[in-house]
């Protein structure tokens, strides 16, 4: 932790000197911008400084200048500094396993705040990890580091450029991005003034005991990898349980107030067959092994919608994507799970240890 406060005040002392010069020779806010890309901040690389001007439409509409960079190795990052600043900076998180440069609070820009959003360390489709196999560094990157990193060199470029540091600094993040924020809380809590996390993904050795589950119970067949679900055949699902579980809350207005309420009988759904029923009730009971519960029961509701189950538990039907049937049994092979034979599609989960 001291290594990292003290880079960090390094990093910032370079970027205030390197400001303050910037302003001294009355340089106009357009000319500031593109003279950041000559910057020089320890472990940083800046490929490009660019002033936008307002825009009529889209989520950033505020002028502002561009500084797109990398930290280290490959941390890509894309900072928005508007010209009407508000002297606050808040940085935005990312979903799933990123990959590309991602950041949930881009439009605050548009509110005057600078705003920074990262990749952390690697490139890739949300859904696939396999960058992370056999290499520390990116799964460092992403656990943990890349977002501090991140907010490190962002700070330092915003107090060049404005020739003082931001007043205020926040992160938002939700799924992985919520995940981000507890671990930024947690290992790095001096980076933010203010952090909001939403439905934060944290457990990743249950997410991957689960997932593991589900494959086996979707995927009996590992020579087979031809989804066992139709996307209407998960509509027709989820139409089902709402009908049986909107009214526990008293309206009936096609939401399922509360998942944990809803109690559903698998059986009664006269168009699966036996094996696709089978598959059901193992995805919506607990994990468990001998030791207990690894995660949770997957609950109730939103089988129909096509970034959740499709994406993540059963797999797609277009041809354009015929890997990402078995992407979550990918995913797994290079999350950090220690287990042997994790490639095998009957192993049990008696071995899994918790973190």
């Amino acid at each position: 932790m001291a290594t990292w406060k003290l880079l960090a005040g390094v990093v910032l002392a370079a970027a205030l000197s390197a400001g303050l010069a910037v302003r001294a020779a009355g340089q106009t806010q357009k000319q500031g911008c593109s003279s950041l890309s000559s910057l020089r901040l320890p472990d940083v690389r800046i490929s490009e400084a660019l002033a936008v001007p307002a825009a009529a439409s889209g989520q950033v509409r505020a002028a502002h200048c561009r500084v797109n960079g990398v930290i280290g190795t490959e941390i890509r990052f894309s900072l928005l500094l508007p010209d009407s600043w508000n002297g606050k900076f808040f940085m935005g998180g990312g979903g799933g396993f990123v990959g590309s440069i991602q950041n949930s609070a881009i439009t605050t820009v548009n509110q005057g705040y600078a705003t920074v959003g990262t990749d952390t360390g690697h490139e890739s489709s949300g859904t696939d990890a396999s960058w992370a196999y056999n290499n520390l560094e990116r799964q460092l990157n992403f656990g943990y580091l890349a977002v501090h990193r991140t907010a490190e060199v962002a700070k330092a470029i915003v107090a060049s450029y404005y020739s003082r540091p931001a007043s205020r600094n926040y992160f938002q993040g939700c799924s992985r991005g919520g995940g981000q924020a507890l671990m930024e809380a947690q290992r790095f809590p001096e980076d933010f003034d203010g952090i909001i996390a939403g439905a934060p993904a944290y457990d990743w050795t249950g997410f991957a005991a689960q997932m593991l589950r589900n494959m086996q119970a979707l995927f009996p067949d590992p020579k087979n990898l031809t989804p066992m679900f139709t996307p209407d055949a998960l509509k027709g699902v989820e139409s089902a349980i709402v009908a049986a579980c909107d009214i526990i809350d008293g309206v009936k207005d096609g939401i399922i107030d509360d998942p944990r309420q809803c109690r559903f009988d698998v059986d009664t759904l006269s168009s699966l067959t036996p094996a696709q029923k089978k598959a059901l009730k193992v995805i919506y009971a607990p994990t468990t092994n001998r030791e207990g519960e690894i995660h949770p029961a997957q609950p109730f509701g939103g089988e129909g919608q096509t970034a959740g189950w499709p994406t993540w538990i059963t797999g797609t039907q277009t041809p354009a994507a015929a890997g990402q049937a078995a992407q979550p049994a990918l995913c797994l092979r290079h999350r950090r799970v220690q287990v042997p034979g994790l490639q095998q599609p009957r192993l049990g989960l008696q071995h899994l240890r918790l973190q």
